[in-house]
């Protein structure tokens, strides 16, 4: 499959989580024209923890990332925006965080994408509108902790459920839509998304962070955007634009995309809203973000 542009987030590279397989087989397996690397695509928190990894996964992590520097060589426009995750990489950022490339790797905080049908997406990981990461980072860090633990326990319910012939289950994902809290969270945090957008006459925000893969459309403002993670196998999420100007968002399966959710309202599946369904037009706590002028692409 060729995608005129493909965004993918949250690979966490370096760290047990990732889904390192279906990773490359997603990159090995289709073409793009733009790929957008949106945060969290290396896992200096975890790096460390690299040594612990058997050395099989270990190469399998390093395949990814040859991949991705072939893609940049030779087949695609690479853009990567930087996480919270990989937040040491701000450090080579020109003055003023302006954007900077390495061998054919465009490095930013953000960037900003034209469709073919004219619109304007603000390409950013997503943190920046997470009140805890900016103010109390530690205890990022100790989710963090608690979602490790989260995926290990998942992995061990399914290799149960795998010899009892039943089919894979996800305990990240039914936590976050059956858990209230976690559910405003995310809420809130599409909010400060639109928000911003908005604010900046954007037509639309694409972002990750929150490992919750979702397109939402609104009569009265931006769409929101968000690619999802490849740290769990219900998980396997990426936005691709076609070659008309629509986003859908896809999971990967190892062998196929998936189609979830359309920016084509012309296609069943899509979700159709107004802002006053996220309870108020105006986020009530919004994580604000400098603003600066995004290198353009598209």
């Amino acid at each position: 499959m060729r995608y005129r542009a493909c965004w993918i987030s949250d690979l966490h590279l370096g760290s047990k989580k990732a889904e390192t397989e279906l990773i490359y087989s997603f990159l090995k397996k289709n073409e793009f024209d733009f790929l957008y690397l949106n945060g969290d695509v290396i896992d200096i928190w975890r790096w460390k923890q690299a040594g612990l990894l058997k050395a099989r996964n270990t190469q399998e992590h390093i395949n990814v990332v040859q991949r991705l520097l072939k893609l940049a060589k030779r087949e695609a426009i690479v853009h990567y925006t930087i996480g919270n995750h990989d937040e040491f990489l701000m450090h080579f950022l020109s003055e003023h965080n302006k954007p900077r490339e390495f061998g054919n790797i465009e490095l930013s905080e953000r960037v900003v994408h034209t469709t073919v049908s004219g619109k304007k997406y603000l390409v950013l990981h997503g943190h920046q509108f997470d009140l805890v990461t900016r103010t109390a980072p530690w205890i990022a860090k100790l989710g963090d902790r608690g979602y490790e633990f989260t995926i290990w326990i998942n992995r061990i319910v399914n290799r149960i459920r795998r010899r009892l012939g039943l089919r894979y289950w996800s305990l990240s994902k039914f936590i976050k839509l059956k858990v209230k809290k976690a559910t405003m969270i995310v809420g809130r945090f599409e909010e400060s998304a639109l928000h911003y957008a908005r604010e900046h006459g954007y037509d639309g925000i694409i972002c990750g962070h929150i490992h919750n893969p979702e397109i939402s459309l609104y009569d009265d403002g931006p769409d929101y955007l968000n690619s999802g993670c490849w740290t769990d196998q219900a998980n396997c999420n990426a936005l691709v634009e076609r070659a008309d100007g629509s986003i859908d968002l896809i999971q990967w399966d190892g062998e196929k995309e998936i189609v979830l959710k359309t920016t084509d309202t012309e296609r069943d599946g899509v979700y159709f809203h107004t802002l006053e369904e996220l309870n108020e037009k105006k986020p009530r706590k919004h994580a604000p973000i400098e603003p600066r002028e995004p290198s353009s692409i598209g």
